[in-house]
């Protein structure tokens, strides 16, 4: 399959995100990353309800032909770029709760995915979609599916989806203010002091 028929392929099925662009030669990946990056600078500019793919173009430097050969419109865009962030940012706060690692370290790792990802994070949480669009929400289902994972047997049923809002609630607002402003050591050790403190509440081990 030639490159162009297999760039439909993932445009016409939807198929984005980091396992469908394995199989895509670096020019194709650098392009996408360009329209999502660009979808971010148009959205600083103004609310994502007015931004058009013709915005999404100018930002990205790219035509729209080339836009719709990889996208089929700004939410099928939007929906992945979402993607990428929870992609990275998962991983750290499974560590936090299910790894058993070292607190101070997590919270680093989260430092430096701020400091990567700060303005698309602080743009994108005012963005309000459905489904996967909505970087807010999805945020919100991470967090209580992993404190879920990591309160079976801790928790009692009836008390864990309180729980669980209020764990989501605290990481988003963590969140929120570390994509706005780098986080200190002391910052940083505070969160990790605030992890313990939930935990031993719950009686871990």
């Amino acid at each position: 399959i030639d490159i162009d028929r297999r760039n439909m392929f993932l445009r016409g099925a939807d198929k984005h995100g980091r396992d469908a662009e394995k199989a895509l030669d670096l020019r194709i990946r650098k392009t996408r990353r360009a329209i999502r990056s660009g979808l971010v600078a148009a959205c600083r500019a103004k609310p994502y309800a007015r931004v058009s793919v013709t915005d999404i173009c100018k930002a990205s430097m790219v035509s729209r032909t080339t836009f719709y050969d990889h996208y089929t419109d700004k939410d099928a865009l939007l929906a992945e770029v979402v993607s990428f962030l929870l992609e990275d940012i998962t991983p750290a706060i499974e560590e936090m709760w299910l790894g058993g690692g070292d607190g101070v370290a997590v919270s680093r790792h989260l430092a430096d995915f701020y400091a990567r990802n700060g303005h698309a994070l602080t743009t994108l949480l005012s963005v309000h979609g459905d489904g996967d669009c909505d970087l807010g929400e999805r945020l919100r289902q991470m967090c209580r599916s992993v404190f879920k994972r990591w309160a079976a047997g801790r928790i009692d049923d009836h008390v864990l989806p309180l729980a669980s809002d209020i764990y989501a609630s605290v990481v988003l607002t963590l969140i929120e203010r570390g994509s706005a402003k780098p986080l200190t050591d002391e910052e940083l050790a505070a969160i990790d002091r605030a992890r313990e403190l939930f935990i031993g509440s719950f009686g871990a081990q």
